[in-house]
């Protein structure tokens, strides 16, 4: 697929390992600038990646959970550059303590929500300013199951991602009457993650895996749409998303892609 509009630079949070690691390399390929960010020393090989095959990357380490930093770095690194279409990959997150409520520490509920949304927006806002400049920018956030439904062994997650959707929702209303702007949070499926395996080593249950390719395709396909009529929406791996990219064409039904009570 991959048609319209190439961004010329992508930055990517969580690019250190996993699902922000394989949408860096892949959109790397594309030909885009690719700006890994990562509290990880590792956010370097993942740049060094992506120049080796030939492409473009910057690696930018920095712990998102100290949020006021990581905007600020990003706004530094980003000054003076060219680039006039920006994309940006929310896919850093933290799965936070494991335990009830009751049971869990606020100041690891803290720490969860500094990184899983203060930090994740502070880049967004890092790069906002360039992206209304040259009226153009493409947003993918990442929710996930414990933002759909009850998700009692981690609630400090579930609780920081439910938390993102409706960011995502006021994002696309500030944005959509300025100019080229596409915003969306997607729920990836279980994909095999360190985040899986410790969901499955405190007990969660699995039913259906999904391969990383799908998350992958999903972000690439995204940040290079020439439109997007679901923009704003919540989004999970496996609805009909394409159908809804590069052709005008909006969902009829678009409560289905928003968190919402259904009566």
């Amino acid at each position: 697929m991959t048609t319209g509009k190439k961004p010329d630079l992508v930055v990517v949070t969580g690019a250190a390992r996993g699902i922000g690691k394989s949408i860096a390399l892949e959109i790397g390929k594309q030909g885009s600038f690719v700006l890994c960010i990562s509290r990880s020393a590792s956010t370097e090989h993942t740049a060094e990646e992506i120049r080796s095959a030939g492409g473009q990357a910057s690696a930018l380490r920095v712990d998102l959970a100290s949020f006021e930093e990581a905007g600020s770095r990003v706004t530094e690194w980003l000054a003076g550059k060219p680039f006039q279409r920006i994309g940006a990959v929310m896919a850093a997150g933290a799965l936070g303590p494991a335990g009830t409520l009751a049971s869990t520490s606020l100041k690891d509920w803290d720490s969860t929500f500094r990184t899983n949304v203060l930090g994740n927006l502070a880049v967004a806002q890092a790069v906002l300013g360039s992206m209304r400049e040259h009226r153009f920018g493409r947003f993918v956030f990442f929710a996930g199951g414990g933002a759909a439904y009850a998700y009692p062994m981690f609630p400090a997650y579930a609780a920081s991602k439910t938390a993102l959707v409706r960011a995502v929702e006021n994002l696309h209303e500030d944005l959509k009457d300025e100019g080229d702007f596409a915003v969306a949070i997607l729920a990836p499926g279980a994909v095999d993650t360190d985040i899986l395996a410790a969901v499955r080593a405190h007990g969660g249950y699995v039913k259906t895996t999904v391969a990383m390719d799908e998350p992958v395709g999903f972000a690439r396909e995204f940040v290079n749409a020439e439109s997007v009529g679901f923009s704003g929406g919540f989004v999970h791996v496996r609805d009909e998303w394409a159908s809804y990219l590069n052709n005008g064409k909006v969902p009829e039904k678009r409560d289905l892609w928003k968190l919402r009570r259904v009566e």
